[in-house]
């Protein structure tokens, strides 16, 4: 990502968004609940981070291991689910696939934390835990 200047006001800016990282107990077992609870795919593996993404999209989900190599390295000792000041992870989601996707996080082993509906009674918005207590937002 080159940081090249916006032309409309000379500024730098970014690319965009690369991945947000999450640091798991069980890197398997968390691939396997957001390729089954949302339909991410293996994107890549780089040193002990694998890295997901959503079919014909550019976001990628990294997963990394607690305790692993990286967190020595650093000197940090990190905990799996720790948002550390961030409040969720937002998913957008096809209009009406909501009910399917909590479905689908139920039955990947994740839990419901909130959900707001409209007047018809249809999701609109879910809050969920995937299995390191990160909470997701989908819708």
């Amino acid at each position: 990502m080159d940081g090249a200047p916006n032309p409309s006001n000379g500024r730098p800016r970014t690319l965009g968004l690369h991945h947000v990282n999450l640091v798991v107990a069980d890197v398997n077992r968390a691939r396997r609940f957001y390729e089954s609870a949302l339909g991410l795919e293996f994107a890549d593996e780089e040193f002990e981070i694998t890295f997901l993404t959503t079919p014909g999209t550019g976001d990628s989900l990294a997963l990394q291991r607690s305790g692993g190599e990286l967190d020595r390295l650093s000197g940090k000792v990190r905990s799996p689910g720790e948002m550390g000041g961030v409040d969720h992870i937002g998913f957008a989601v096809k209009q009406g696939t909501i009910d399917e996707l909590v479905t689908a996080v139920e039955a990947a082993g994740g839990s419901v934390l909130m959900r707001f509906a409209n007047d018809a009674g249809e999701a609109t918005k879910v809050f969920v835990a995937d299995l390191d207590g990160y909470v997701l937002q989908l819708g």
